[in-house]
């Protein structure tokens, strides 16, 4: 009975160090394994935390359903499993790439804003037109109002001189209440047409204010993206190029065991000990 105990204490110990080891060993195992590259055509990136490598695609690639490319470069374990500090490597032609549609949609944008300051220009101009045409128009009112008033001015003294003029009168009367009500008409239907023409003309420099103002912002992010990305390429090359000097000069120099990995294996022996006691002290009160 106790050789049964104690073959059941020791298989248990075991267990409990090979499901410690384990973990340690899936612990401390690369999740991302670069691909060598001696032509220097790709950058080695760190991992920070709380990156994805759909994120990753979209800051370096701007294309987050590139993600998959990356395993032509790198050997994944789980691409939906990465950590902070493990290495990625990124083709420098597809981030080119990335940066040069980044460029071509700024050109694309300057094209329209450039097409939206013409239209502007040609509202501005319509513009002028249509108040040139409005002044006109007061100018021929002002005219046909002082032809009235002379008009009437002669009525005034033809009637002071003579009755005879009395038929007269009245049907030139007749005629200034028509000239009167038609210069009414007239007045009211051209300033409807003012009112009109100068909120559409209002409304159309609105809109194409608004539209400079968007394409003014765009184009402001997209430079700062350009910038950022170009940036980001030198000094990755940079990076790439004295890693490959590196490797080139320290050829077989081996990875000291971090301090994470060391307190693991710290964890797993204490483990080991802390399961050992405490079947001891189980079998101790079993043979009580």
């Amino acid at each position: 009975m106790k050789m049964i105990r104690g073959t059941l204490k020791l298989a248990l110990i075991l267990y409990i160090c090979t499901v410690l080891s384990g973990v340690y060993v899936l612990s401390a195992s690369a999740r991302i394994t670069p691909h060598a590259d001696d032509d220097g055509e790709t950058m080695l990136i760190t991992i920070e935390k709380g990156d994805t490598l759909w994120d990753l695609c979209q800051e370096h690639l701007k294309d987050p359903l590139q993600w998959r490319e990356l395993s032509k470069y790198n050997d994944f374990t789980n691409p939906h499993l990465i950590y902070p500090g493990e290495k990625l490597r990124i083709p420098l032609a597809m981030a080119k790439e990335a940066v040069e549609i980044a460029q071509s949609d700024l050109d694309d944008l300057r094209d329209q804003l450039k097409e939206a300051k013409t239209a502007l220009e040609n509202e501005e101009a319509l513009k002028e037109e249509a108040l040139a045409e409005i002044e006109k128009l007061r100018k021929d009112l002002e005219n046909l109002k002082k032809q009235l008033d002379e008009l009437q001015a002669q009525l005034e003294s033809a009637e002071k001189e003579d009755e005879q003029f009395a038929g007269l009168k009245k049907s030139q009367d007749e005629a200034i209440a028509g000239l009167k009500k038609a210069q009414d008409e007239a007045v009211a239907g051209l300033q409807k047409r003012i009112d009109e023409k100068a909120d559409e003309t209002k409304k159309e420099i609105e809109s194409v204010k608004n539209e400079l103002k968007a394409t003014d912002e765009h184009i402001t992010a997209l430079q700062a993206d350009v910038k950022t990305l170009l940036t980001q390429i030198e000094a990755n090359q940079k990076t790439i190029n004295e890693a490959i000097m590196i490797l080139k000069n320290a050829q077989g120099v081996h990875e000291e065991p971090s301090t994470a990995k060391r307190a693991l294996v710290f964890l797993t022996t204490a483990a080991a000990g802390i399961g050992w006691f405490a079947i001891s002290m189980i079998g101790g009160r079993s043979g009580e």
